[in-house]
């Protein structure tokens, strides 16, 4: 933060002391110091900085490297190998010929579920654009919508999310009776 300092109020008028004068700082002098290593430690010969020239036998210490220098591992060659114990993974038990075919049909069922409802997203998705665009359609065609389509529209988006809650829970609980460790 500087200081403005004005001249006494005797001078007729601040145009005597140029103000760039009066905002004038002497530079700091910096000192750095650093830390050497005993090991390494190199004497200075003059009064200016000391430049200390990495040479092929010593590490260099980088940021957040400790002074004592980087940990050494052991050469790849010389380590011991461990035994390795092979487990057998953890399988799903072997299926029955009849609950195999009973899970068969389950997934058959369940992709005509999902098929269909898929169907009944698309067909909300559908009414919602004629519902939309009927202001902009012909007066007869927007009569006919009005009549016809405004009415089942919300119906059919219940219907969906209904079934949507209901498949949830059912697959809910089906993953709980087949994980009770769980």
């Amino acid at each position: 933060m500087a200081q403005i300092l004005h001249p006494p109020l005797s001078s007729s008028s601040f145009t005597t002391i140029k103000p760039h004068r009066l905002l004038q700082f002497k530079p700091a002098k910096l000192y750095i110091k650093s830390q050497q290593d005993s090991s390494t430690e190199q004497s200075t010969s003059g009064p200016g900085p000391s430049v200390k020239k990495p040479d092929g036998s010593s590490p260099g210490l980088g940021f957040g490297s400790s002074a004592a220098g980087p940990a050494k591992k052991p050469p790849k060659g010389n380590r011991e190998r461990t035994s390795v114990i092979r487990r057998n993974p953890f399988g799903k038990p072997s299926l029955t010929p009849q609950q195999a075919a009973q899970a068969e049909e389950m997934k058959k069922n369940e992709s005509a579920f999902l098929l269909t409802w898929f169907g009944l997203g698309a067909v909300i998705l559908l009414e919602g654009i004629a519902l939309s665009a009927s202001g902009f359609l012909p007066e007869a065609w927007d009569k006919f919508l009005v009549k016809y389509l405004y009415p089942i529209f919300t119906p059919t988006v219940f219907l969906f999310i209904a079934g949507t809650v209901t498949y949830g829970v059912l697959k809910y609980l089906q993953n709980e009776k087949s994980n009770p460790e769980n």
